[in-house]
């Protein structure tokens, strides 16, 4: 009797299979791996689909474009804590970097993306070194000053031939041409790695180490964690895999001009993108990056209306449900896997052996 009112007797009666626990985690990340590969085979299936016409490879071009922006955003945002309001200019910059590249040197388009991507790296290596020793909202203004800096450039300096702008042959990967359900192709190819690439950061030691310092700054300090060299590394990423995201918008339309780039607007849809998906989980950047892409397209009539739309939109995602819609809809499937996994770990308590107790489910086991 005695006994079943101490709280270490209760305790230690809980047996946990940790090992069942572990066979049950690896099989929900494989249903996750499982369903990020589904969408793309669905995507990659549907030029084939009946009714489908190559105009409309065009515009899913441009939503893979938002999607990649949004991506490079959430590494910054999402996994670092840190807020950006500037990353249109990382997208100009990937965009006139490409563009030039195929205008004075003629080279493929898949040399000029991988061009546009390091370009922007290269500067946002640069920009870190001053930025990242800022916080909160003197980061958010220091990077919309830098997207208004970069606007102003393109503007003015003759190179980037202002508001004329310049336009690109067509294109063509290994001398073959691509018409525009080719290069959604290769734009759903560069959407693949860009997903992959983060699926595995977030997982290694550097994306723990982004986390920490996130959630415990202070904390992750005294465990050894170099504040200012991994977000550096989250800055970089970000600010590279953003300017592929710009190689390829400026590709996509052959096109790019200071009335596009120098818009400040651009930065601002890549944010509302990251928050309202959710910049923290992988598919968060893939549904908000939709719906900022998809929304002027489903109210073309409207155009004006899906500008308050949006603000509606964000404002309702930030008073309601902070962590992004995909937060909102993981939701029931993370309380039932947790059930599930408790479940598992107390599933051969009654077999083992008497007086061995461990302890119970830790968080990252539930």
């Amino acid at each position: 009797m005695a006994g079943s009112r101490n709280p270490a007797a209760r305790a230690s009666a809980r047996i946990v299979d940790r090992e069942a626990v572990a066979r049950l985690k690896r099989r929900f990340a494989a249903h996750n791996a499982w369903g990020v590969i589904a969408l793309f085979v669905v995507l990659a299936l549907l030029p084939f689909m009946p009714g489908f016409k190559p105009w409309m490879a065009g515009q899913m071009s441009l939503v893979i474009v938002y999607i990649v922006a949004a991506q490079g955003v959430s590494i910054l945002t999402g996994y670092t804590g840190l807020v950006t309001v500037g990353h249109g200019g990382f997208m100009a910059i990937g965009a006139y970097a490409s563009a030039l590249m195929i205008k004075h040197w003629k080279v493929d388009i898949l040399v000029a993306i991988v061009g546009g991507a390091i370009a922007a790296g290269a500067v946002g290596i640069l920009l870190g070194l001053v930025f990242l020793r800022l916080a909160g909202p003197f980061l958010a203004i220091g990077t919309l000053g830098f997207a208004f800096f970069v606007g102003t450039i393109i503007t003015n300096v003759p190179l980037f031939e202002g508001r004329e702008g310049i336009s690109l042959p067509k294109n063509s990967l290994f001398g073959v041409e691509l018409g525009d359900v080719g290069f959604y192709f290769l734009s759903l190819a560069v959407f693949a790695c860009v997903t992959l690439f983060i699926y595995s950061l977030v997982r290694s030691s550097v994306g723990r180490a982004l986390k920490a310092l996130r959630d415990a700054e202070k904390a992750a300090q005294s465990c050894g964690v170099n504040r200012l060299f991994y977000r550096m590394v989250a800055f970089t990423v970000s600010a590279t895999i953003t300017g592929a995201a710009g190689a390829l918008s400026a590709l996509g339309v052959r096109y790019v001009s200071a009335e596009v780039f120098a818009d400040i607007w651009y930065s601002v849809d890549i944010l509302v993108a990251c928050v309202v998906g959710g910049s923290a989980m992988l598919m968060g950047p893939i549904v908000g990056g939709a719906f900022v892409a998809l929304l002027p397209f489903f109210l073309e009539k409207l155009a004006d209306f899906s500008f308050i739309l949006k603000g509606v939109v964000l404002i309702a995602v930030l008073m309601f449900a902070q962590a992004g819609v995909c937060d909102v809809l993981a939701r029931p499937v993370r309380a039932w896997r947790r059930r599930q996994l408790e479940r598992a770990g107390a599933g051969n308590g009654a077999t083992a052996t008497p007086g061995a107790a461990a302890a119970p489910l830790t968080r990252q086991e539930g």
